[in-house]
């Protein structure tokens, strides 16, 4: 730290300062103003990762879900008239694709009533595959189904949609 004399010539005065103050205030505004644009930047954001599942229908999406945000699950509603569709399920593991895949339906006792066993993915075969059909002729008198996925990464499972009859509910 060193002082030097500045003199300024409209106002006659002598003003003391320290070269150290003035550096170091430079140094504390831009370190302030990084630290406030980081700040915004990562604001808006979406941070990489994190567990998701698509389901589709024919082709068509019916559900999307981030694990993180889910509240609980979601409804899908299947009707006679899509005996012949096909429902495809992806399931991602913070953007991994599980091994050891199964998709299971359990009745609202938690019994298992089937499992879908499916080969480790490769790039053309990443869905998880099941005819519409067989969920509709596993629903008895109406009751609802529940969708759970598991894996060697999940081993304990997901429930990822309760599977309905169609009832006066608008149809997925």
């Amino acid at each position: 730290m060193f002082f030097y004399i500045d003199k300024r010539q409209d106002a006659g005065l002598f003003i003391l300062k320290t070269k150290h103050m003035q550096t170091s205030n430079k140094k504390m505004i831009i370190s302030s103003m990084i630290i406030a644009l980081s700040a915004l930047f990562f604001s808006f954001t979406k941070l990489p990762g994190g567990d998701s599942f698509e389901i589709y229908l024919n082709k068509k999406m019916v559900m999307q879900q981030y694990v993180a945000q889910m509240t609980g699950p979601k409804q899908l509603v299947l009707s006679q008239s899509n005996a012949n569709d096909q429902l495809d399920i992806y399931y991602s593991h913070c953007g991994q694709i599980g091994t050891d895949r199964t998709i299971t339906i359990k009745d609202a006792q938690n019994k298992v009533i089937k499992t879908w066993h499916f080969p480790n993915a490769s790039a053309s075969n990443k869905a998880m595959s099941v005819k519409a059909k067989e969920l509709l002729d596993l629903q008895k008198s109406g009751t609802n189904l529940q969708l759970f996925y598991s894996s060697h990464e999940l081993p304990e499972g997901r429930l990822l949609a309760t599977v309905a009859k169609e009832s006066g509910v608008r149809r997925v």
